[in-house]
């Protein structure tokens, strides 16, 4: 073997040109394969960091027959968690997480960070200690918003406390009172979604059984299964209904896997598309290795003669040349690996969201253990086939005659190779095109609004000043004003819900049919909003009026505005002004008088609407009462120049409130539709390589065949064959392979296009334009590939052809 690998290593040595395609060609398919494998690594494959328990952690959700969106967005009120703690035998523990907004003041300016209260308990059913101090006790749940302990993560104890571990027993400002820092979580832990500030939870006094805000979290116990620990929560929840029909009639609970609600199963099979798709790429780059090593066969041949005769076996030489391919593919996965870490970082670094904090990108044992069979695998691909080709043509040839007889079969096992790279080609250029058409459409869609001149930011009212609904819409009045008085801009409003970023608050809506039986209950996303939002989204009422001030300050206003589409559903006749809804809480219904109708406005990200959040009502800021909210600023020409005023003005408006978030709409669309952007630009360039390697292919092949066919081409020109009908004969078979590549090609653009069409936007996945002119492309690109070589062979000089034979 140390024989073999001497030779080998001088033999590529002595062709520099065949070794650096080869290894730049595998460097390339291994690196975006390992790339793309550390990725679904790090957010599906790998378990969440909780240790030997994460088998065991769920998430319990609330359904209902009316909720359009998935039943995961709703979690539990914390009278049904007590219940489902008290009465659940499958469940060894059950925790709760209210996600919160908090205000951390310092310098004058409140910053808003993102945090929860937590049941005293939770970190104990994940198995997570703080790194220094100690966890909450029981005891210390206090009145909600009296908080008077707190756990801080590392980042933050990094970013504003340097570091100081005297920072434990410190009293630091949170939402306007003082807390007291009782521990720091381990580097790392931000549980649930990147949070920074926990505080301990305890229920109010008069709790609501359906405010499901909850996230809660669960512990099966041992030996349990999750479809044991269905049943049961289903008949408890039977139980809740029966008990509390008001408020639990219809409503079922769910377990999810905790890993399951972190990654869901569109990016999980975004991730297995691209992991496809770079395999298609990795098979096009060990193909066009093959073909290079196929016409280097050719030239060893006589070589591989001469060591067959002096004893060689057919095992001995086929291993020879599996070691050139070996080191081929080692140089390849060690370049691989480095341009796979190089591609992680860049990954990283042009998301515009942090990764998730239970998410490690990193290519670890596992990701080594794929670099390796990589590697194998790519010795086999590459190297078995030219090897077994190149002995059996080799054996028992020692005289130069017999040179090329075994050239028609080389020529076909190459044909074979590039028409395969030719058909990956095609379904990948499918798949890319399509996921960037859909990119496109999102990026053209209209959300139902001029989004050019438009800043948007959310404001969090933190504090005792705005305990009450109607403080917090007379603060978001002053800080419209604020806005609006500053040269440039042309309108300001508050509202609850940016569009074309989140939806607003689920709620159950009946229509006043005007008899005793009313209408049925429709799942629709009810939104805060001020007099002013549709000046400042440039648009104007269909019909109606908008609020007064008096209306928008007033918690107990019974008036609201519905969007064109629920005005459509609710009251066909068109006669929507002056008619009532009804928003179903508990036992009871609360009326609502229209009086107006909006234009349809996109709430949700562009391309995750659903039936639910395309029915929207509007209530008077005061009505909700959240204390974050959102404010819209139209500007008269670039809104930018406002976003960095936009702290201070909140600060001056609302002291201790708290603006983030802030950002141009054209910023915002671009963030928010950053994964189908990246996931576009990935198969784009998983398409491009393709593409270039199957041109590669097809031009090493037509230099080949012409070469092998040297003499011939000298013969024909001198009985009187013209360059053009020799560079038809070339072209010709360019041409038969491209169509045959095509052909092979065409099912599995079919099933590239089946596997994306679940992430398409705006486009179908048979898209006539797609269809039509991808392969025609594609049938150019290669003949342009075959052209070239031909043209050169076709102006050969018949006397020096003849002579050389």
């Amino acid at each position: 073997m140390l024989q073999d690998l001497r030779v080998a290593m001088r033999g590529l040595a002595r062709a520099p040109g065949l070794t650096f395609a080869a290894v730049t060609t595998l460097a390339l398919g291994i690196g975006a394969t390992s790339l793309t494998f550390g990725v679904l690594e790090a957010l599906v494959l790998r378990p969440l960091p909780f240790g030997e328990r994460t088998p065991r952690l769920v998430s319990l959700h609330s359904t209902h027959p009316t909720q359009a969106r998935d039943w995961d967005d709703s979690g539990l009120s914390w009278l049904d968690l007590r219940d489902v703690r008290t009465e659940a035998r499958t469940l060894a523990a059950a925790e709760g997480v209210l996600e919160r907004n908090f205000s951390l003041a310092a310098d004058g300016v409140a910053e808003r960070v993102t945090g929860a209260s937590v049941t005293p308990r939770l970190f104990a059913l994940l198995g997570v200690r703080p790194q220094l101090g100690r966890s909450f006790r029981a005891d210390e749940a206090a009145e909600p918003g009296h908080e008077a302990v707190a756990l801080l993560s590392d980042p933050l104890w990094a970013r504003r406390f340097g570091r100081d571990r005297e920072v434990l027993g410190r009293t630091i400002t949170v939402n306007g009172r003082g807390v007291t820092v009782i521990g720091i979580m381990p580097p790392g832990f931000r549980f649930p979604t990147g949070h920074d500030i926990w505080l301990p939870y305890a229920p109010p006094p008069e709790p609501e059984r359906d405010n499901r805000a909850f996230l809660a979290i669960g512990l099966l116990a041992e030996g349990t299964s999750m479809k044991a620990a269905q049943a049961e929560l289903d008949a408890i929840a039977t139980r809740l209904a029966s008990r509390y029909p008001g408020t639990n009639r219809g409503w079922g609970i769910h377990a999810l896997a905790l890993h399951d609600l972190f990654v869901q199963s569109g990016t999980s099979r975004s991730l297995v598309a691209m992991l496809g798709a770079v395999s298609l790429v990795l098979l096009v780059a060990c193909a066009n290795v093959a073909g290079l090593l196929l016409a280097r066969g050719i030239g060893r041949q006589q070589e591989l003669a001469v060591r067959a005769a002096l004893g060689a076996g057919r095992a001995r030489l086929v291993r020879l040349l599996l070691v050139e391919s070996l080191l081929l593919a080692a140089a390849g996965s060690g370049i691989g690996l480095v341009l796979a870490r190089w591609g992680l970082d860049a990954m990283i670094a042009s998301n515009p969201e942090p990764p998730p904090y239970w998410a490690r990108f990193e290519l670890g044992g596992t990701g080594m253990l794929v670099i390796v069979a990589l590697c194998l695998l790519s010795t086999l691909a590459c190297g078995l086939l030219p090897a077994l080709r190149t002995v059996g043509g080799a054996r028992g040839r020692l005289s130069s005659g017999a040179r090329g007889s075994a050239g028609g079969d080389q020529r076909r096992a190459q044909s074979a190779l590039v028409a395969a790279q030719i058909a990956a080609s095609l379904a990948l250029l499918v798949g890319a095109t399509l996921l960037m058409r859909s990119a496109m459409a999102m990026d053209r869609t209209s959300a139902g609004f001029e989004r050019g001149p438009l800043l948007s930011l959310r404001v969090y009212l933190a504090g005792d000043a705005y305990d009450t609904p109607a403080a917090r819409s007379r603060a978001l009045s002053r800080l419209e004003a604020r806005f609006a008085a500053l040269p440039g801009v042309a309108a300001a409003a508050a509202t609850g819900a940016i569009p074309a970023d989140d939806g607003g608050d689920t709620v159950r809506l009946i229509a006043d049919r005007g008899t005793t039986t009313q209408g049925e209950e429709t799942g629709v996303e009810t939104i805060p909003a001020a007099p002013g939002l549709w000046d400042a989204l440039g648009i104007s009422l269909l019909a109606g009026r908008s609020f007064t001030t008096a209306e928008n300050e007033d918690e107990d206003a019974d008036v609201a505005i519905v969007n064109q589409r629920l005005a459509a559903a609710f009251f066909p006749s068109g006669d929507a002004v002056g008619r009532r809804v009804g928003v179903v809480e508990g036992d009871g219904t609360r009326w609502l008088r229209v009086i107006g109708v909006a234009p349809n406005v996109v709430y949700e990200e562009v391309g995750e609407e659903t039936s639910q959040s395309r029915l929207n009502l509007f209530v008077p800021c005061a009505v909700t009462g959240w204390r974050t909210m959102a404010m819209i600023v139209r500007a008269e020409r670039d809104p930018s120049p406002f976003a960095a005023l936009a702290p201070r003005l909140v600060s001056a408006a609302a002291p201790g409130a708290a603006a983030f978030d802030v950002m141009t709409m054209e910023q915002r669309l671009t963030f928010t539709n950053w994964g189908e952007r990246f996931l576009g630009r990935m198969f784009g360039g998983f398409a491009l390589a393709s593409l270039l390697l199957a041109c590669i292919g097809t031009y090493g092949l037509v230099s080949y065949a012409a070469a092998q066919r040297r003499r011939e081409l000298g013969v024909r020109t001198a009985v009187g064959a013209t360059a053009a009908d020799l560079l038809r004969l070339l072209l010709g078979g360019g041409a038969r392979l491209a169509v045959g590549g095509l052909l092979l090609g065409l099912p599995l653009a079919l099933a590239a296009a089946r596997l994306v069409e679940g992430l398409l936007f705006g486009v179908t996945a048979w898209d006539f334009g797609v269809w039509a002119t991808l392969p025609a492309a594609l049938l150019a690109a290669v003949l342009l590939a075959s052209y070239v070589p031909a043209r050169r062979a076709s102006r050969v000089d018949p006397a020096s052809a003849l002579r050389q034979e």
